[in-house]
């Protein structure tokens, strides 16, 4: 804008330069024209007198034929040429078309396409019609470069697809939140990768693994235990280190056990990898703190009812291999057992938000 004032401004100067310059030289050529055809040959004749213009007159003559500075833009144009070939009125409809795109992704397509074919129908009019060449050179390079910008676009709008049960986590936990493909993607670039647990195998060893990951339960269940005693079940779509994410460096070790009760797949992340790639982003924080915080909210109720009831324990056997009852009880008729509890868990994952832990269960072996 500023470059379009100072364009018009200089013009207004130049021209108000030109018509005070022409003015004098007008005048002086008409005198010059008057003496010399006064001029005769000198052949003893009486001397020629000389004729000039009253000095008033000359004053009123450069004073009436100079215009004004609105008379230079408001008159300059005696009579308007015809209207412009099609290709010129083409091109200015693509840019007002241009001109009107959202502010959305397909609207960056549709601007980058509207300059283009603008710029394409303006390059053939200066082609074709007046034969500008250095319009049709800035015209071109203005195609490459909105091309460019264009392919990019393009390129980012592609459809991001994930594998089924990377899908999976993300309609049920990313995408509720607004989470983009793209952004979900680049957190995934922080996978370590995705570990499959066998039966009765440890993920995580008490006061032995290192909290070092971030792991998310992709299909199976998983049992989580401290000192042989069974604490919650982890279901699919849960976290197994949630609570180590707040507050535990990777130094520290796990305070609990994580063994698989079924054939499990579990996706792993980088921890510290992770903490920094989202830590430019403001919003994958927040998202994960939330994601992150539920999660801990949801063991902290499991482990509540457990606690309450806390007469179950793990054999050293079973975590040897052998085949043995996942839980077994001390004792009988002391109320409402820990089984019961795991139990309601395993049928219903959602047991432990109604509270329909009946307490005339009785403590039997799994």
């Amino acid at each position: 804008m500023m470059l379009i004032i100072s364009a018009l401004i200089t013009g207004m100067v130049t021209g108000l330069q030109n018509i005070t310059t022409e003015s004098p030289s007008m005048i002086s050529d008409i005198t010059t024209s008057l003496n010399t055809k006064d001029k005769v040959p000198e052949m003893g004749l009486v001397e020629p007198t000389k004729l000039s213009l009253p000095t008033s007159d000359m004053v009123n003559v450069s004073i009436h034929d100079q215009p004004s500075m609105w008379d230079l833009y408001l008159h300059h144009c005696s009579k308007w040429r015809p209207i412009n070939h099609i290709f010129f009125q083409v091109a200015n409809i693509f840019f007002l078309m241009s001109f009107l795109a959202p502010h959305t992704d397909i609207g960056q397509i549709w601007l980058r396409v509207g300059l283009m074919m603008g710029c394409a129908f303006s390059g053939m009019w200066a082609w074709s019609v007046e034969c500008y060449l250095d319009a049709v050179l800035w015209n071109s390079v203005f195609i490459l470069i909105n091309f460019v910008y264009f392919s990019y676009q393009f390129y980012l709008m592609r459809p991001i697809k994930f594998h089924k049960e990377i899908e999976e986590v993300y309609l049920a936990l990313f995408k509720p939140l607004r989470v983009s493909r793209r952004q979900f993607r680049r957190v995934l670039m922080c996978m370590r990768n995705v570990r499959h647990l066998k039966c009765h195998e440890l993920y995580a060893h008490e006061k032995v693994t290192k909290v070092d990951s971030l792991s998310l339960v992709l299909s199976g269940k998983l049992v989580v235990s401290q000192n042989q005693r069974a604490l919650h079940i982890v279901f699919p779509h849960h976290f197994l280190d949630s609570p180590e994410w707040f507050g535990v460096s990777t130094d520290d070790y796990f305070q609990v056990s994580i063994m698989a009760m079924e054939e499990s797949r579990v996706l792993v992340w980088h921890r510290d990898k992770l903490k920094l790639s989202i830590m430019s982003d403001a919003f994958l924080q927040a998202v994960f703190d939330h994601i992150l915080g539920r999660d801990v909210v949801h063991k902290l109720m499991q482990v509540s009812e457990t606690m309450a009831v806390s007469n179950g324990h793990l054999p050293n056997s079973y975590e040897e291999g052998e085949d043995k009852p996942m839980l077994v009880v001390k004792k009988a008729g002391d109320g409402p057992g820990i089984t019961a509890i795991l139990n309601r868990q395993l049928q219903d994952p959602n047991a432990w938000r109604l509270g329909r832990i009946d307490e005339t269960d009785h403590e039997t072996p799994v």
